[in-house]
């Protein structure tokens, strides 16, 4: 496969599930841009994901917690970091030499690996996602503390806002992959959508950094607070302009 080929099929916007040999992998790796892939050199499989508006809400729903964890006094935002579309190398074990760039990751300050990564799967199949899951937690031998899965139903023809969808979060016990709790509703939001909330241990957020970046009365066991409802509402605002850009809704506002 040459790059123009490459960046055609990009254009189809759409997951896409490719063959690519070791080799050319290289070459063809500056083209794919900005989107979260997953690349497995021993069977030459890279997949893509869609770049979409609404792939791009995780980033601002996991500042959130950066913000909502300086807000509680847990510690100074600035000695975390939000890491979009990075790309980890460096896996362990079966995972070895696969390259994964998640939709959204948080680094300590002086870290290497981050502790909290975002999967976002709108057209990309739950297996998929799951098996991302997977790679980051076994593959990193634990040194990424959580992994959590936001998974939508795509829209369908004559839809115009999402009709299902929920969170997961999962974390190594005893070397395995495991979810963590049962999934939690976002699409449609339940009746107690108010105070959903993923619950963070700051020993799970800062892992290796917690003496250092902790302030003062905060410990391992203390939590910081993700709500749900911000990101229904980056979804829905980015669900809209995704189907104006795709012709389907029409925007009555461009005069600035």
């Amino acid at each position: 496969m040459t790059p123009d080929e490459l960046s055609k099929i990009l254009l189809l916007d759409e997951y896409q599930v490719l063959n690519i040999p070791q080799e050319d992998f290289a070459g063809l790796e500056p083209h794919i841009g900005t989107r979260a892939y997953t690349y497995r050199a021993a069977i030459g499989e890279l997949r893509i994901k869609v770049a979409t508006q609404i792939h791009g809400t995780i980033s601002g729903w996991a500042a959130g917690l950066i913000r909502e964890g300086e807000a509680a006094g847990a510690f100074d935002s600035r000695d975390l970091f939000l890491i979009s579309k990075g790309r980890l190398q460096g896996f362990m074990g079966e995972y070895e030499g696969i390259i994964k760039v998640p939709d959204c990751a948080i680094v300590p300050r002086r870290r290497l690996w981050p502790t909290l990564v975002f999967e976002f799967g709108y057209a990309e199949p739950y297996e998929d996602l799951k098996a991302d899951v997977k790679l980051l937690l076994e593959g990193s031998a634990g040194k990424i503390s959580k992994a959590i899965i936001i998974k939508l139903d795509p829209l369908h023809d004559g839809e115009t806002e999402i009709q299902r969808g929920f969170v997961e979060i999962w974390h190594l016990v005893d070397g395995q992959a495991t979810k963590h709790g049962c999934k939690k509703s976002l699409f449609p939001p339940p009746r107690s959508h108010e105070v959903q909330k993923l619950e963070l241990p700051l020993g799970d957020i800062l892992r290796s950094q917690l003496d250092d970046l902790a302030n003062e009365g905060w410990g391992r066991d203390d939590t910081i607070a993700l709500y749900f409802d911000p990101l229904r509402e980056y979804i829905e605002e980015a669900t809209w302009r995704h189907l104006v850009q795709k012709g389907v809704l029409e925007c009555d506002d461009e005069s600035d």
